[in-house]
Formats: C-alpha cells, structure tokens, sequence
C-alpha cells in the first residue's frame, strides 16, 4: 500500500421526478461532474456509495 493515495469526495444533487430516467439522468450529471472536477480516473476509484430519500424509489441509481 506504499505510495497510495486515499480520498473521499461527496456530492448531492436532485431528481426532477420519481422515475427512473430523472434519477439516472441526474446520478450521470453528478458523477461526471464529480470526475471532471476532482480529476478521478477509473482506476482511481474503490466504492461508491450512494443513498436516496424515500420520494425517490423508482429506482436505485
């Protein structure tokens, strides 16, 4: 483990309704916009956690 980097970022973003597209739509626009910022590359990630509040169940992104 010499020589690697831990970090954690955090985001949080909306849903424009309860149905899977919005959901999905929006869970892309975050992420990308979380890697674009933070410079993250595939090979750099271990987990991804996310959660949701309980209006939105259409789907779990």
């Amino acid at each position: 483990m010499a020589g690697m980097k831990f970090r954690g970022v955090r985001g949080a973003t909306t849903a424009d309704a309860n149905t899977p597209e919005a959901i999905l739509q929006a869970t892309r626009e975050l992420l990308q916009q979380m890697i674009d910022v933070n410079g993250i590359q595939e090979e750099d990630v271990a987990s991804i956690l996310f959660s949701t509040t309980p209006d939105l169940n259409a789907v779990y992104p």
